[in-house]
């Protein structure tokens, strides 16, 4: 009788446990399927996704909302890499791969603006506190948009939410300092890393910390810095992260959206060496408190032009040793605002 109830109780414990397996397994699968159906990337890679943290914050003594900063994971990897920036280019793309794929902040609060009617040019906005906080006593606020090639839909977006919205680019005929229907201001100027009249194509070109001189907003907090801009295969997004990160301006910035371009083959020396320098200035200021809350591919031409099914993983096949582009559109919320821009450029040391 006593082995009959040992057998028993053994059998009824190997079904409960049998039930908890599958009812943990069916969680697992549904929560992960939530995740990839409700996340703010879009890629159709999927598998090197992580749940983002979030940040619960707390009520600070004057009413406002401080968030807590997630802290930084190192990318994900199938393999020991070496050290970044020494490592061969297969692994420095696994690593670039792996950590614009690795959401840092879950943003609970966003909206998705402008683009075309495939989406192209269209940016994701975090409107939680402190990321996109009250206006009722603060003033507008300010919007710096770099690349629009006549598609103003995200900047007129912005506009309509009350923002002061400056657009630049100087490939364009519009007249500069025209003026749209939505408040948008034209600027016929591009970002460098130098100010010069007939610069890159002729065109004239500023720094940022020019930019906000001329304009007279050294005073104020950036609170949308988006990049969007072509040089040939690539972009000008580098010079901007490096002038944001050498001027101490990142700072000032609360959300900053670009577009990254990745250009091959990365067997290329220069080519491998704007992949490393990228990598390094997003973490240079992920260690000044930005957090990427949002990435996008940008595939939409191949899908029209080469295959409708067209994915991102068909560029990293062949980016190493061919003449093919990535894109990424990216953004990030500062946790570390810190003044002005005016007060952020004072304070830096020489």
């Amino acid at each position: 009788m006593m082995k009959l109830n040992i057998k028993t109780i053994a059998l009824l414990l190997c079904v409960l446990l049998a039930i908890i397996y599958v009812t943990w397994n069916l969680v697992y699968v549904t929560d992960l399927n939530a995740l990839l159906s409700t996340a703010n990337y879009q890629s159709e890679d999927m598998l090197l996704r992580l749940k983002a943290p979030k940040s619960d914050g707390q009520i600070t003594s004057d009413g406002s909302f401080l968030k807590e900063k997630p802290a930084i994971l190192e990318p994900l990897a199938n393999r020991e890499l070496k050290p970044a920036g020494e490592a061969p280019p297969e692994e420095e793309l696994e690593r670039i791969w792996n950590y614009v794929y690795q959401r840092q902040y879950h943003c609970t609060d966003s909206k998705y603006l402008g683009g075309r009617e495939n989406g192209d040019g269209a940016y994701d906005l975090c409107v939680e506190k402190p990321f996109w906080p009250d206006r009722t006593d603060r003033g507008k606020c300010l919007v710096y948009s770099f690349g629009v090639a006549n598609d103003f839909t995200f900047d007129d977006e912005m506009a309509k939410l009350g923002c002061e919205v400056h657009s630049f680019d100087p490939s364009t005929e519009l007249a500069d300092n025209s003026v749209r229907e939505s408040g948008v201001i034209f600027h016929k100027v591009g970002i460098s890393n130098e100010d010069d009249d007939h610069g890159f194509n002729g065109w004239r070109m500023r720094t940022l910390k020019t930019i906000l001189r001329e304009l007279g907003h050294q005073g104020r907090h950036l609170d949308f810095l988006k990049v969007d801009t072509d040089k040939g295969s690539t972009g000008f997004e580098d010079i901007v992260m490096q002038q944001l990160i050498e001027t101490g301006l990142y700072k000032c910035v609360r959300q900053y959206s670009m577009e990254i371009h990745m250009a091959g083959p990365l067997t290329n020396s220069e080519n491998l060496n704007r992949c490393r320098l990228l990598y390094r200035q997003m973490r240079t200021l992920n260690d000044g408190g930005w957090r990427l809350f949002n990435t996008t591919d940008n595939v939409r031409a191949a899908k029209v032009l080469v295959d409708p099914n067209y994915k991102q993983t068909m560029n990293r096949q062949h980016i190493v040793n061919y003449k093919k582009v990535i894109l990424w559109e990216t953004s990030f919320v500062n946790f570390d605002v810190s003044g002005t821009c005016q007060e952020v450029l004072f304070d830096r040391k020489p």
